[in-house]
């Protein structure tokens, strides 16, 4: 998770806290729901977290967040705060900064939030709906001025003008209560569907769609989900709401996110500059302005999209006069892919949102108003066929709804259309398990429909859930499947699951790193997920016991197998670098997957070692008492032990207990064992690694009293100067750090440390001197000297320095 994700995350378990302990309903929606039911929690690129939730419950959350609200929180809703510049509500945290754009000119909380879309009861009459939605829309440009709304579904600018005048005159609070009494009329118990509101699109659901609600997994904790989620996505997004889109499709969220800053900062030292009210009135004017013209500038488009529609048609029946295919024959023999390609420029042009829309805000206009491609019957029946036979089923059902909105339906087509319908009846007997109706239903339509993919892909879940039993079929049903679809990834899978239960683990595991380049279905891939996972501990211990025996190109190959199964797993690949780090064969070797380490876990690492509170001093009251950098350098000089006492253990102060992070377990472990191989004892390996992780004052503070209060022998002296120097540098403190490195020099040490030695003092008089050679051209040099040079004595310590650590 990023860390937007981690904080969205905590909003959202408070919201549902809240929800369970008073028996409140919601469900999550949008991307947030794909996530749960795709990878069980985040979409990776994802930035925000939507719910719906009925009118009845939202009005009850209102009420219970008057007296339980946690700290630094806020309801957001118009109701609750006229200032607000949403129509729908948001659950908002008061001390970060996520400012939209509606928000530029309101007055309303500017940090991170939790979408609420509330589902407001209408009845079945599409009359009352249409009333809804025309106020919803009037509503939503009065309270958010950086968007049109009434425009696209070409309300009479003469009402927006009513409502206006209403605003200005008679108030904001008069004026929103008067429309919500008219959208928010209608009662639940008397309603058999929902619109969402939203200025955007108040989409249209059945109740039985939302509830009653069931559990899902959302960042392994449950969460509320819909009660057809199968129905909601695939109405929503189609058919491909499973599938990765590629990279370029991959959308987020426009805010102004600043870390660590309230937004209240931001809006009284930015936002003064902007000029809110002659903005509030440019957009007034747009509005309206867009309102006047909306059915001309509709009617412009419509017309361009007619005679497009028919460029498109000559196109069509040209390339197919000039390939010489007969559609007819193409489709009895079923060479979907010669038609697909014949109807390439078609696709491109009647799939795309200017001509079939989109149940969003930029393209609902199209939505209602599609325009059609006129072609016959039998080139079009093909067409839908390809679609339906390639895993565009929803494309192809819209299609047929268009066309029947604006032309006609040939009984293929209606029986295509039916199929399809009987198609989704069987995914939601699956979802609510009752796998005999599906199977039934799927068995019939690849009857009428053999080798469709989508249906043999159903057919196989059904014959792998009893694989155990049954291996036979379902071996012989996927090898006719591969038979006809070898690149497959969905197919593919099932195969290598069938040879992992043969015990062929490795030709199992090179099939599985075959699967994630052949399909971009991300069910598929988070089952794979869930299946190595389980998986994940077994394999650490046979990396750490091949170590362990020496066994190290063993453990190497083992880990770069596993870190390409489950590529975003932290553990797998810190074990990786681990493997890594045994089998470097020279220092620059080790050196390298040092960096690499560190580049990835960051110097700003989740904290190792936490303080317990007890009567005695905490760990921030850990202080150094040094007078001098000779003191702090001495004080490791002072703890050198006789040989007896090299293995005894200096345990930490009674009132101090070490916790170290689960976080990067496993490249701290890898990072550990390169110190080893370059010469740091065990224990100082381990401190070395500490002080790397960490990055609060306290704990580097507590780390350096651990270094100097441990007993070392002579050749350990100048590796623990070393880390007390380092500490200090992470503190800032540079003149301590230099006492303590130079100490350092005095003693035998490692080549390694000799050459961090060297690389610290050599790059430090070399930035030091272009630092002085810089300065000296615009300004006396006297000061930048003093505070470059305060750390070294003479020039003759620095003869000294450079001497020793370029002995080798």
């Amino acid at each position: 998770m990023t860390e937007k994700q981690k904080y969205l995350l905590k909003l959202f378990r408070e919201v549902d806290e809240i929800c369970r302990e008073h028996n409140l309903r919601y469900v999550l929606a949008g991307g947030s729901l794909i996530g749960a039911l795709r990878h069980e929690g985040f979409v990776p690129w994802d930035d925000d977290v939507d719910l719906y939730m009925p009118r009845p419950d939202w009005e009850k959350f209102i009420e219970i967040c008057k007296t339980e609200l946690p700290p630094d929180r806020e309801i957001q809703c118009s109701e609750v705060d006229r200032n607000y510049t949403n129509s729908f509500p948001r659950y908002a945290s008061t001390n970060t900064c996520a400012i939209h754009k509606s928000q530029i000119i309101g007055k309303d909380c500017g940090g991170e939030i939790i979408d609420i879309l509330t589902l407001d009861p209408v009845p079945a009459d599409d009359k009352e709906y249409e009333k809804y939605r025309t106020h919803m829309m009037i509503y939503s440009d009065l309270i958010n001025i950086s968007v049109g709304y009434s425009d696209r579904w070409e309300i009479p600018a003469s009402m927006y003008l009513k409502y206006l005048l209403s605003y200005i005159f008679l108030g904001k609070k008069r004026t929103l209560a008067k429309l919500e009494k008219i959208m928010f009329s209608y009662k639940e118990e008397e309603c058999d569907r929902y619109a969402m509101r939203w200025g955007g699109c108040p989409f249209l659901f059945d109740k039985d769609m939302m509830f009653p609600v069931k559990d899902g997994i959302f960042e392994g904790k449950k969460a509320m989900i819909p009660n057809k989620c199968s129905d909601y996505l695939i109405w929503h997004y189609g058919d491909e709401w499973s599938y990765m889109p590629p990279h370029d499709k991959r959308e987020g969220h426009v805010a102004v996110c600043v870390d660590d800053l309230p937004y209240q900062e931001l809006r009284e030292e930015y936002m003064p500059k902007i000029n809110k009210e002659r903005l509030r009135w440019d957009s007034v004017f747009r509005k309206f302005y867009n309102m006047r013209i909306a059915k001309k500038s509709h009617k412009v488009r419509q017309d361009g999209l007619a005679m497009k529609a028919r460029a498109v048609a000559l196109d069509l029946q040209r390339a197919i006069d000039e390939s010489g295919l007969k559609i007819s024959e193409l489709v009895e023999s079923r060479s979907f892919r010669k038609l697909s390609a014949l109807f390439g420029s078609y696709y491109k042009n009647q799939l795309s949102a200017d001509f079939i829309g989109r149940e969003d805000y930029t393209n609902i206009y199209a939505f209602y108003h599609p325009t059609l491609v006129e072609i016959p019957d039998d080139v079009f029946y093909a067409a839908m066929l390809t679609l339906f036979y390639t895993e565009r089923v929803s494309k192809a059902y819209r299609m047929m709804q268009v066309r029947q909105q604006l032309d006609h339906l040939s009984p293929e087509m209606e029986g295509l259309k039916e199929d399809i319908e009987f198609f989704r009846k069987a995914a939601d007997h699956y979802e609510f398990h009752r796998i005999k109706e599906a199977e039934q239903i799927v068995n019939e339509l690849l009857k009428k429909y053999p080798g469709h993919p989508g249906f043999m892909k159903f057919k196989c879940r059904f014959l792998m859930e009893d694989a155990g039993e049954n291996r036979v079929e379902a071996e012989r049903f996927l090898d006719k499947a591969l038979k006809m679809f070898p690149e497959d990834g969905y197919f593919l899978k099932y195969k290598a699951d069938i040879l992992w239960m043969d015990g062929e683990m490795q030709k199992a595991a090179e099939l599985y790193l075959q699967v994630k380049n052949k399909t971009t279905n991300g069910i598929v891939w988070m089952e794979m997920d869930r299946f190595f996972r389980g998986y994940k501990s077994e394999i650490l211990k046979s990396c750490e016991e091949l170590i362990a025996n020496h066994n190290k190109k063993e453990a190497l190959a083992l880990m770069e197998l596993w870190s390409r199964l489950i590529p975003e797993d932290d553990d797998i690949q810190g074990a990786l670098y681990l493997a890594k780090t045994v089998c470097a064969r020279t220092q620059s070797e080790i050196e390298k997957e040092i960096g690499e380490i560190r580049a990835v876990i960051g110097t700003q690492m989740i904290t190792p070692v936490s303080v317990e509170k007890n009567p005695g001093k905490s760990r921030k009251q850990i202080k150094s008492d040094r007078t001098s950098d000779e003191t702090s350098a001495d004080d490791v000089n002072k703890k050198v032990s006789d040989p007896s006492a090299e293995t005894e253990e200096v345990k930490a102060p009674a009132d101090i207990q070490v916790k170290v992070s689960e976080e990067h377990k496993m490249y701290r472990k890898a990072l550990t064992r390169a110190w080893k191989r370059l010469g740091y004892s065990d224990e100082l390996a381990e401190l070395r690694t500490q002080i790397i992780c960490t990055g609060e004052e306290s704990e580097l503070e507590w780390l350096a009293e651990q270094v100097r209060n441990r007993q070392f022998r002579r050749e350990e002296k100048a590796c623990a100067y070393k880390l007390v120097g380092d500490v200090r540098m992470k503190q800032g403190q540079t003149r301590e750090a230099f006492a303590n490195y130079k100490k350092a020099l005095e003693y035998e040490m490692p080549s390694y440390v000799r050459t961090e030695l060297y690389r610290i003092f050599i790059n430090d008089l070399n930035d030091g001197s272009r630092q002085a050679k810089s300065f000296g051209k615009k300004t006396d040099i006297t000061v930048v000297l003093d505070k470059w040079l305060d750390k070294y004595e003479s020039i003759e310590d620095i003869k000294k320095i450079v001497q020793t650590v370029t002995v080798k």
